[in-house]
């Protein structure tokens, strides 16, 4: 039986069990380096990891398969994920691998691809990877194959100096951050080691918390899904914000100077009526994905920006970017893609974007975040014994139909099963939170009874 091996954000799983344990890996490795082999006559890789504790040991487990097939790798070792989306686009390198599982706990990890252009693999290069996987899962001998001694391997922390000052050139020219008061929240993961010194570079003042990586710690209690303590520090601080990293660095929410939390979607809002005054809203267009709240849609309504929506993924909204010539895009959770600077969502980038606009137009983040207003918005998750299409469940269906025809133009609803586990999740938005909370309780029950 062929097994499906990547999902929206690559190969994840729990840290030494399948598809996960060594067998395996080095099945992926093998077979990834047999496609990538094809592509040039010199070949070569960049690859780099978050903090977690099964992150050293998986990509020196790649590195070897790379090797064996006299593909040249560079380890950077720890990076935040959107610098090897940087360093494979700005390279001769014909690929960038990526030892992730970006937000979860430090027991998963996962494996991700970045092509040349520093987008994540088409889905028929994926699918090629995962045919030969199969293969090779189907063989005798896999991983026990790979030689021990790497032959062509580097590990070189040059590269992670070309990132930083990638990152410090993005930020507007016309301004700098000299005597800003930021706090920052490393998560405990890969910003750790370059986030503080990039800020600093551009004169800012630096607070650093849950910045002390011990390959446990990643994301417990604290980046961009954990803000509360990060809030308190800033009013404690009197500081001008706060920016939130998720455990691999692609994810950002700020939290403004009164100690409110600020997601993507007013990072977006914020960002496209500024490149819009500018005149580099290309296409007038603005990328979110079908999560974005109400509130967003209505202010790009009032400000004349036109909004594409997508599912649920940064790489659907940066391919949904790229065939709209959009120059603006991400979502709710802090994926936010600047994509004339980067292809791929970029935590470091987009809070250096957010404090420029700052800068360049005096303000405070919370005058800036006044241009939307947010829709009372609830998300009930399910567990569910299978995937049922919702379309699939009459009484449901018709109780879907009949909570949207309630809320009208001033609410919506987003049904959908969770992409990497047995999960149905209902959002609703409206007026009203105790009344969308409890259509969001009947919906979930509903569906509940009818696939059970």
């Amino acid at each position: 039986m062929n097994m499906k091996f990547f999902g929206t954000d690559g190969i994840r799983g729990v840290a030494g069990k399948f598809p996960l344990d060594d067998r395996t890996i080095g099945a992926i490795g093998t077979a990834a380096a047999q496609v990538l082999k094809r592509q040039s006559a010199k070949p070569a890789v960049v690859i780099g990891r978050d903090t977690r504790i099964s992150g050293a040991e998986i990509s020196e487990m790649l590195a070897r398969s790379f090797t064996k097939f006299g593909i040249e790798v560079f380890d950077v070792g720890v990076i935040p994920t959107p610098g090897i989306s940087y360093l494979a686009r700005s390279s001769e390198c014909v690929a960038g691998v990526v030892v992730s599982a970006s937000h979860n706990p430090y027991t998963d990890n996962g494996i991700k691809f970045f092509g040349h252009s520093g987008t994540k693999l088409p889905d028929t290069v994926e699918a090629e990877i995962e045919k030969l996987i199969n293969k090779s899962l189907k063989a005798k001998k896999t991983a026990e194959t790979v030689p021990k001694d790497a032959r062509i391997f580097h590990k070189t922390e040059n590269l992670l100096g070309i990132y930083r000052n990638f990152l410090s050139f993005s930020f507007p020219k016309s301004t700098n951050l000299k005597g800003v008061k930021l706090v920052i929240d490393c998560s405990n993961g890969s910003t750790s080691v370059i986030a503080k010194s990039v800020l600093e570079t551009l004169g800012a003042e630096v607070t650093a918390i849950n910045s002390s990586p011990d390959g446990k710690n990643i994301n417990e209690n604290c980046g961009s899904l954990h803000p509360e303590t990060l809030a308190r520090v800033v009013t404690e601080k009197n500081a001008a914000c706060g920016l939130a990293f998720d455990g691999d660095g692609d994810r950002i929410v700020f939290v403004d100077e009164t100690g409110q939390v600020r997601d993507g979607d007013y990072l977006l809002s914020i960002a496209a009526v500024h490149l819009k005054r500018k005149g580099k809203l290309r296409n007038n267009t603005l990328v979110t994905t079908v999560m974005a709240n109400l509130g967003l849609i209505k202010a790009m309504e009032k400000q004349g920006i036109s909004v594409s929506t997508t599912p649920v993924g940064d790489r659907y909204v940066s391919e949904e970017m790229a065939k709209k010539d959009a120059v603006i895009g991400g979502e709710q959770s802090g994926h936010i893609i600047f994509r004339d600077l980067l292809p791929t969502g970029d935590g470091i980038l987009s809070s250096l974007q957010i404090l420029g606009i700052m800068r360049e137009q005096g303000a405070k983040l919370s005058k800036l975040c006044s241009i939307m207003k947010k829709y009372p918005q609830v998300l009930v998750n399910t567990k569910v014994p299978k995937k049922v299409p919702v379309s699939e469940l009459p009484k449901t269906a018709k109780l879907i139909k009949s909570v949207e025809s309630k809320l009208g133009d001033d609410g919506r609803t987003v049904i959908r099963y969770s992409g990497t586990e047995n999960l149905l999740r209902v959002m609703i938005e409206g007026v009203n939170k105790d009344e969308i909370t409890r259509f969001a309780n009947e919906i979930s029950a509903s569906a509940l009874n009818e696939i059970k």
